[in-house]
This record gives C-alpha cells, structure tokens and sequence, in this order.
C-alpha cells in the first residue's frame, strides 16, 4: 500500500476517533500520546480496533506499543507492516 494512501486513512480514522472535523488539520509527525490531542488509553483503543476494521487487520496486543503511536506517520508504517 502507498504510504500517503495509508496515512491518509490513519488520519481519517483519527478525525472520526477523536471527532474532529473532516478537515482538522493533522500533521504527519504530529505527535499522538502527549501532543495537542494527547491521546489516552481508551483513545487508544478505539483507534487501535478503528484501524483494525479499516484495514482488515488484526493488531496483537502485544505488537502495539507507545512507540507505534510517537506520530502519525509512525503509526501509519506500523500499520503497513502488520499490513504484509
């Protein structure tokens, strides 16, 4: 999958998430724990199941971690290697 295509998609499912608007600004190195939105746990989680559905994937517990979520293009390439 293209990478923009796929960070795309990451921030869409964050906009829905976090209920922003379709048109929220959201920087690729933006940050996800600690940053403007300072996603918590159950934000996480819905992210982390949001994805899941959005790109027919099934994320193991133990392979997402703090560091899968440092930005959302750190995000959007774990994504792609849970992908392959």
């Amino acid at each position: 999958m293209e990478a923009e295509q796929t960070i795309d998609r990451v921030k869409r499912v964050i906009r829905q998430c976090l209920r922003l608007s379709p048109d929220a600004k959201l920087e690729d190195e933006m940050p996800l724990v600690g940053g403007e939105y300072d996603l918590d746990s159950l934000d996480i989680l819905l992210v982390v199941t949001s994805i899941e559905k959005e790109f027919g994937i099934k994320i193991d517990d133990k392979a997402v971690g703090r560091q899968a979520f440092a930005s959302i293009a750190v995000l959007a390439n774990f994504v792609d290697s849970q992908a392959k």
